[in-house]
């Protein structure tokens, strides 16, 4: 089995990150929103002293990095240039999602929405703020919130909770490249993107201009690229492995293969290369090869209809765990025997879906010194796609040999058809 693990969008679930900066990041699309001097004229305040009306966005990313239930979602996004809204959610047994209007700070709380012991509760100690709030609520998976063009509504990019993967889209992959330097590339705009394109292209017949670039919004994307350099045999391939939030900066884990131990590779000139969006952040991007070793697994069951409606990740490394992961996979039939006591399971859970494109499954495992990394790889519907109408709950249950090191998983989302 090759890894090849590709992490994505993403999503996102996740947090809402922030052209071509090389290796490094560079300054993000944040909002102007840094307190600034007044000037005199009926301010009471004197020149130079900071506004306190103005709005610093600084304790609001703090606030939003080290919050306890954001797996799923942590968004930021500046209303006017005087309001903030925090929309989060995480796979915690209470409070597992939470919006909140803030005005010009955190201690200045206007509306909140969320899950309770109680159930959902919605409170507006600002009732002037609610029907703006109710808007935003009802709106969350519009990219103005709903406000329309009498609102500015500006997405904050911030590096989650360091450790926290961050979910990637595959856009381009290829054992064939124009780019034939061993690089590693930030691309955060149109211009250094058209160029990279016309670069990597140029070896395709017929040569793809750049304006066949695969198309990126990169108001609320960025791409980062893997470029391997010139090989002389088809073995060798080189893909991300995995992106995380770092203390301070992204993390792209590279992973390269070799030829295996007995195989025999046909020698061509390749250049392998992997382009991959994520949502933009305001950081730097720090590129480090992930030294791994395949791990061998074989399907145990697949489906589209499992009963599990939310989306998760399970490991089951006894006879116990496996009996209560069955019933949930498929709940009144028989399991399939495993000897847990030389192997282990792996499950994927995509949730409830609303049409028959969605898919799930395992798409490699990998072992490193410190943990095994199961690559995670879920199907969307793409563009023009025709989909069956079904409601669908994709999920797949792999088995592995035994391993006491800890299961991470890192999630890529491919839009196609199952």
């Amino acid at each position: 089995m090759k890894l090849g693990r590709i992490m994505v969008a993403l999503p996102v679930a996740g947090a809402l990150l922030a052209g071509c900066g090389g290796s490094g990041g560079g300054a993000g699309t944040a909002p102007a929103v840094q307190a600034g001097q007044a000037s005199q004229s009926g301010s009471g305040i004197a020149v130079g002293e900071p506004n306190p009306s103005a709005l610093a966005i600084l304790p609001f990313t703090r606030m939003a990095r080290g919050a306890a239930c954001a797996d799923v979602r942590n968004r930021l996004f500046v209303i006017d240039g005087k309001q903030v809204f925090w929309d989060h959610a995480g796979k915690c047994a209470d409070a597992s999602y939470e919006q909140v209007l803030y005005g010009n700070k955190p201690e200045t709380v206007q509306c909140t929405h969320g899950d309770t012991i109680a159930g959902p509760r919605t409170a507006c100690p600002d009732a002037t703020a609610k029907p703006l709030f109710d808007t935003i609520v009802a709106n969350l998976d519009e990219p103005d919130l709903g406000l329309g063009s009498g609102h500015k509504v500006e997405a904050v990019p911030f590096l989650p909770q360091e450790g926290t993967p961050v979910a990637y889209t595959t856009v381009a992959s290829s054992l064939i490249s124009g780019v034939t330097t061993r690089t590693n590339v930030v691309i955060r705009d149109q211009a250094a993107w058209e160029k990279l394109w016309a670069e990597h292209a140029s070896t395709q017949l017929p040569v793809l201009p750049a304006a066949g670039a695969p198309k990126v919004d990169f108001t609320r994307k960025m791409l980062v690229a893997v470029f391997a350099g010139e090989y002389h045999d088809a073995c060798y391939g080189l893909g991300i492995a995995g992106i995380h939030a770092g203390a301070d900066k992204l993390v792209v884990e590279v992973n390269e293969r070799g030829p295996r131990p007995g195989v025999m590779c046909a020698q061509l000139a390749t250049n392998p290369m992997q382009v991959v969006a994520v949502d933009r952040i305001d950081a730097d991007v720090a590129f480090q090869v992930a030294a791994t070793v395949d791990v061998a697994f074989e399907t145990l069951a697949t489906t589209s209809h499992s009963e599990v409606a939310d989306e998760r990740n399970v490991v089951a490394k006894d006879a116990a765990a496996f009996a209560q992961l069955w019933e949930q996979f498929s709940p009144g039939t028989a399991a399939p025997q495993v000897d847990f006591g030389k192997d282990m399971v792996v499950g994927v859970f995509m949730g409830m879906r609303p049409n028959g494109c969605y898919a799930t499954g395992v798409g490699g495992i990998a072992r490193t010194a410190s943990e095994l990394r199961v690559q995670r790889i879920d199907r969307v519907p793409a563009d023009g796609i025709a989909c069956a109408q079904v409601m669908t709950a994709p999920a797949q249950l792999v088995v592995l040999a035994q391993s006491s090191l800890p299961v991470a998983f890192a999630t890529a989302v491919q839009p196609g058809t199952p």
